[in-house]
C-alpha cells in the first residue's frame, strides 16, 4: 500500500522531456531531411535547416526512454493489482487519448490531401482498434503495439498468479533482446532492423523494458550485484539498438549520422531517472505534466507538421514557427489530458466497466 502511494515526479519530468525531444526532432529535422515521411508531406514542403537539425536530430531516442519508463511504471503498478484491474487500467490509459487524437489527425490528413475519405476512415478504424500493423493515421502509432505486447506479458503473469516471476521474465526478455543485438552486426541482419514481427515479439526493444523492470526492483526491493550486472548488460543491448537505429536513419536521409550523441543522451537520461527515483518530487503538478506526454506524442506529428508548414509558407521564421507549433501542441495535449480524457474514462466506467460500479 505504501508503494502505491509513491509518486515519481522525476519520471514524469523525464517522460515529458522525452516527448518534447521527439516532437522537436520531427519539426527541426525529420520534416525536411526525410521528404517521403508522413510529417514531411503534411508540411507541404519546408526548406532544409541543417543548423537547427544538428541540434535536434537525435531526439528520436526519446522513444527508447519511453520504453524504459514503461517497464518501470508497469511493473510498479501491476505488483498489487489483479488481472481485471490491470486490464481496465491499461484500457483507460491507452484508449481515450487515441480516440481523441486519431480523429483529429485523420481530419488533418484529409485537409492536406494526404488521404481520401475511404482511406482516412480505414486508417482511423485500425488506429482506434489498436491494430498492430500499418496503416494508421500517423506513423507514431507504431509504438503502441510494442507497449501492448509488454502489457500482455505482465497480464499473463497476473492471470497465472505468478507476478513473483516478473524479474525472471524481464531478465529472459532482456537477454533475448540483447543477444539479438549482439548478433545483429556480425551476421549483418540489417534487413531485420525494422521487421514488425520482431517489434511485436519485443526482440528489438525488450532490453529497454527489462531495464525499467530492474530499476523498479532496485528501487523497491534491493540493489544486488546480479541486478546491477543485468541492468548494465541490458543498457549495453539498448546502446546496440540505438546504433542500429542510427544506421537506419542514415540510410533514409542519405547522410551519415554520428553514433555518440544519441547514446550519450540515452545513458544520461537513464542516470537521471535512477537518480530521480531517490528524490521526493511529490508535487501533483509533475503528475499532470506526465499525463500530457501520451497525447502530446500522439497528436504532435501530422497535426503539428501541417501547422508548421502553414506558418513557414506564411513567412514566419522557421525557428519561431517551431516554437509556436510546439507550444500549441503542448497546450492541446494539456487539454486532452486534463479535460477530454477524464470524460472518456468516465464514459468507460458507465459502459464497458460498469460491473465495477455495480460491485461498489
Amino acid at each position: 500500500m505504501a508503494q502505491q502511494k509513491t509518486t515519481f515526479g522525476g519520471v514524469d519530468i523525464l517522460r515529458f522531456l522525452a516527448a518534447v525531444m521527439v516532437m522537436f526532432y520531427h519539426y527541426g529535422f525529420w520534416v525536411w531531411a526525410f521528404p517521403e515521411g508522413v510529417s514531411a508531406r503534411a508540411t507541404g514542403g519546408v526548406p532544409p535547416h541543417p543548423e537547427i537539425g544538428g541540434l535536434v536530430q537525435f531526439g528520436w531516442v526519446g522513444v527508447q526512454i519511453f520504453f524504459v519508463i514503461s517497464g518501470f511504471v508497469i511493473a510498479f503498478s501491476a505488483e498489487h493489482s489483479t488481472p481485471l484491474r490491470f486490464f481496465e487500467a491499461r484500457v483507460k490509459r491507452l484508449a481515450p487519448a487515441v480516440w481523441i487524437c486519431a480523429p483529429v489527425t485523420a481530419m488533418v490528413l484529409l485537409m492536406v490531401d494526404l488521404s481520401w475519405p475511404t482511406d482516412a476512415v480505414i486508417r482511423l478504424v485500425r488506429t482506434a482498434l489498436f491494430v498492430p500493423f500499418n496503416p494508421w493515421v500517423d506513423s507514431v502509432y507504431w509504438t503502441l503495439g510494442i507497449e501492448i505486447a509488454f502489457y500482455a506479458i505482465v497480464w499473463v503473469l497476473l492471470r497465472l498468479g505468478r507476478f513473483d516471476l516478473m524479474e525472471a521474465v524481464a531478465i529472459a526478455l532482456g537477454a533475448i533482446s540483447t543477444l539479438f543485438w549482439c548478433l545483429y552486426f556480425p551476421f549483418d541482419w540489417s534487413d531485420l532492423a525494422e521487421a514488425r514481427w520482431l517489434d511485436l515479439a519485443l526482440v528489438h526493444h525488450g532490453c529497454f523494458f527489462a531495464t525499467g523492470v530492474l530499476f523498479w526492483l532496485m528501487r523497491f526491493k534491493a540493489v544486488t550485484p546480479t541486478r546491477l550486472v543485468f541492468c548494465a548488460l541490458f543498457l549495453a543491448g539498448g546502446v546496440l539498438q540505438i546504433i542500429s537505429a542510427v544506421d537506419v536513419r542514415s540510410v533514409k536521409v542519405e547522410a551519415a549520422m554520428p553514433y555518440a550523441p544519441p547514446i550519450v543522451l540515452f545513458l544520461a537520461a537513464m542516470a537521471l531517472m535512477a537518480w530521480s527515483l531517490r528524490l521526493n518530487l511529490s508535487w501533483s503538478g509533475w503528475r499532470r505534466i506526465g499525463l500530457m506526454t501520451y497525447p502530446l506524442y500522439l497528436i504532435h506529428d501530422v497535426v503539428g507538421a501541417a501547422l508548421l508548414g502553414a506558418l513557414v509558407r506564411a513567412g514566419v521564421p522557421y525557428l519561431l514557427s517551431m516554437m509556436v507549433v510546439g507550444a500549441t501542441m503542448i497546450a492541446a495535449s494539456w487539454l486532452v489530458a486534463i479535460e477530454a480524457e477524464p470524460r472518456i474514462r468516465l464514459l468507460l466506467d458507465h459502459t464497458i466497466f460498469r460491473y465495477r460500479l455495480r460491485a461498489a
